[in-house]
């Protein structure tokens, strides 16, 4: 599979499962900051959904070899570390390991990502 159609795949995934992810956590009634810090949680599900959706469009237009589509998805992957970091250690402190080595994994994948779409026809700016 060319390195194209695999950062997009990831990108669509992510995406997408970062979407799942809080809209079944919020119907299910399990975001407990929801009542504990409202405001907090409220900004953090935009930056979340803001990347979910940056995702989504960078594998998208990956995808359709659109030419704004590797700088598209350093920027997503970029918002993407951010949330896999910050998530490791929500989740370190709340001694979840198993959740914590998941989020782990996911910002070790999109660091080899990053540096395969920097590289993705010679440059940030080839997509």
């Amino acid at each position: 599979m060319h390195t194209r159609t695999i950062t997009a795949v990831y990108a669509l995934l992510v995406g997408v499962a970062i979407l799942g992810l809080w809209s079944m956590l919020l119907a299910t009634d399990q975001v407990p900051e929801r009542e504990t810090e409202p405001l907090t949680i409220t900004y953090h599900l935009v930056a979340e959904t803001l990347t979910a959706l940056a995702l989504i469009m960078s594998g998208y237009g990956l995808l359709r070899r659109r030419r704004w589509a590797s700088r598209s998805a350093l920027l997503s992957f970029g918002l993407l570390l951010y949330t896999t970091i910050n998530s490791t250690g929500y989740y370190v402190e709340r001694e979840e390991w198993a959740v914590a080595a998941m989020f782990s994994v996911l910002t070790l994948l999109t660091l080899v990502l990053v540096g395969l779409t920097w590289r993705m026809d010679g440059s940030p700016h080839g997509g």
